[in-house]
């Protein structure tokens, strides 16, 4: 870049080579410091300095030294105003999006209608877009067209300036996840009319050198992002904000955060959800394990790692859930741990009484549910893993209609009925009787008919969905009462990776992330793990003939896959796969 010390740059590009991930062999593939892990990444020490217009910049150099500015480290953006014209300085408004394109933009200069003006097209390839609330969306082609028009014009001082330019910024891609790091604020689904005190991660890009910790917390102070808000509630009483500008972060690894007095609004119960959602959000870049809250200068209450997992909808403690495929004879087997033959489950499911084609576990570890598509595909019957309770027909429809059972961390079962002309995404849930609860699902904008797949995430707050098999969307699950009967709607689904032409297979990846198993242009089948934004995605090697792929919650649990030949396998040592044993359709709990 011209506007950088040479010496820096070339850090830049080894601390860039540097930051670049290598292939994990365990299934959850992570950014270190992102999502639910604890922890922290290093530090990049490479800071950008903006420099200032030169005397006599002509208009060329103008514009790009304003779009090279904006790139620096500084909180304010003081030095790229500089560029401005000062009516312009005074309007415009960085925050309110980020462009983020496939590469540097392209800067075209068109003479005005005098010597003193310039038209200044700025352009390129829209990769994605960050709104006012810090939300990424990718777009929603894989090679849609940006155009941005600034003007310029000579001061009365025969300097030229900016004069006029759309609010935001625009960034390349690189520098886009240089200046930014993805992060989550983290919420409570709301739990009706079904489920559990369980956290939700909400996806957002802060800047990652202009007070990241204490940027969280009131990004976490201000909401949710607009598309989660309709599915999720916050402990934090209306009009909570820092009393202090920082957030302390002390050397037993305790975040202390001093709110206002509005905080004390929240009782007992209420301080110790708020500091749970503070320590789920702030654990991802702090490492701390402990939050401690203050309200209007007063004490409220404290909270450690150990109690907040209750609000967990994905523990990682104590044992860690194994994976289940289809055997021979259609019966469902354990993937081994440590090789060998993998043993078969107790009872209906394992000693050939049903012969399944599909089957999901459920995500509750105090009673882990198997359920089981049988293999002419009309029948959907639930037991339990370990063989003692009753097997159950909670579903019966016409021949080859069921498809893609899974679980929500609700409790809740999820199906697609494929029954041509009378496609449904089904809900059930056993009430508190023990009596089964069929919900039909409305898919907003989404035909059931050109649903293929369907995973429900770990704290049932949203789908992900293969949609006319080239397509993976996310939508929101909300849950209301309807006339005295529980409704169910997927909303406001939006594409994940749009750049794909063929999906095979979902899983998701823990709570903010999903494997998926697709192919770009005229490539081969290929597994990635992508950010449930879309933001990010890393690809994993593939095996021949892949047909599903499912992906753990924990991060120390290998990725399973079959094949064709019906084989299984896991993802071992050195991003390879292998062979397990012989069977098909591996699945986690979910």
């Amino acid at each position: 870049m011209r506007r950088i010390n040479p010496v820096v740059a070339l850090v830049c590009a080894l601390g860039t080579l540097c930051g670049c991930a290598s292939m994990p062999n365990s299934g959850s593939v992570r950014e270190t410091g992102k999502g639910d892990t604890k922890e922290k990444a290093p530090e990049q020490q490479v800071r950008v300095f903006a420099v200032p217009p030169k005397p006599g910049e002509e208009p060329y150099g103008l514009a790009s030294g304003f779009l090279e500015a904006v790139t620096s480290d500084e909180p304010d953006y003081v030095t790229a105003r500089a560029y401005l014209a000062p009516d312009a300085k005074a309007k415009w408004v960085p925050t309110r999006e980020i462009v983020v394109l496939d590469s540097s933009p392209r800067i075209e200069l068109v003479p005005g209608v005098d010597e003193k003006t310039y038209t200044v097209e700025v352009s390129g390839t829209r990769v994605g877009t960050v709104d006012d609330r810090n939300a990424y969306q990718p777009a929603a082609e894989s090679d849609a067209p940006y155009r941005a028009v600034f003007r310029l014009a000579k001061g009365t001082d025969n300097e030229w300036r900016i004069t006029d330019l759309p609010d935001g910024l625009i960034l390349s891609e690189p520098e886009f996840h240089r200046i930014y790091r993805s992060v989550n604020t983290y919420w409570f689904a709301s739990s009706m009319p079904v489920g559990k005190d369980s956290l939700v991660p909400d996806p957002v890009y802060l800047r990652s050198r202009v007070g990241l910790t204490t940027a969280l917390v009131r990004q976490l102070l201000s909401g949710p992002t607009d598309w989660l808000r309709p599915v999720v509630d916050t402990a934090f009483p209306a009009g909570t904000d820092l009393a202090e500008r920082t957030v302390s972060i002390e050397d037993n690894r305790t975040a202390r955060v001093e709110l206002s007095g509005q905080a004390k609004l929240a009782q007992t119960k209420g301080c110790e959800r708020m500091a749970a959602q503070l320590l789920y959000t702030l654990r991802q870049v702090s490492g701390v394990d402990s939050v401690s809250i203050t309200g209007g200068g007063s004490p409220m209450c404290s909270l450690s790692d150990d109690d907040a997992a209750r609000y967990d909808p994905v523990p990682t403690r104590g044992t860690l859930p194994t994976g289940y495929f289809i055997g021979k004879g259609g019966v469902v087997n354990v993937v081994p741990v440590a090789g060998g033959n993998p043993p078969t489950l107790p009872g209906p499911f394992g000693d050939g009484t049903y012969k399944f084609d599909q089957i999901a576990v459920s995500r509750d570890p105090l009673r882990r549910r198997i359920a089981g598509v049988n293999s002419s595909g009309h029948k959907l019957v639930v037991g339990d893993v370990d063989g003692r309770g009753e097997v159950r027909e909670w579903l019966s429809l016409g021949p080859a209609s069921l498809l893609s059972p899974t679980w929500d961390g609700r409790g809740v079962l999820w199906v697609l009925d494929r029954t041509k002309g009378a496609e449904h995404v089904f809900a059930l849930y056993e009430d508190e009787r023990n009596q089964v609860t069929v919900v039909p699902v409305s898919v907003q904008n989404v035909d059931p008919s050109r649903i293929t797949g369907l995973r429900l995430s770990p704290d049932g707050t949203r789908a992900a969905m293969i949609v006319d098999g080239g397509k993976v969307l996310v939508g929101r699950v909300e849950r209301h009462i309807s006339n005295g009967e529980v409704a169910m709607t997927i909303a406001a689904s939006r594409s994940v990776v749009p750049s794909l032409v063929e999906v095979k297979a979902i899983s998701w990846n823990g709570q903010d992330r999903l494997a998926v198993l697709g192919k770009e242009g005229q490539g081969a089948l290929q597994p990635q793990i992508v950010d449930i934004d879309g933001g990010i995605s890393v690809s994993v090697a593939s095996v021949n003939g892949m047909l599903h792929i499912a992906a753990p919650d924990g991060a120390d649990q290998p990725l399973l896959a079959d094949s064709s030949e019906e084989n299984i396998y896991q993802l071992s040592q050195g991003n390879n796969w292998t062979k397990v044993h012989s069977g098909g359709y591996p699945v986690y709990p979910g």
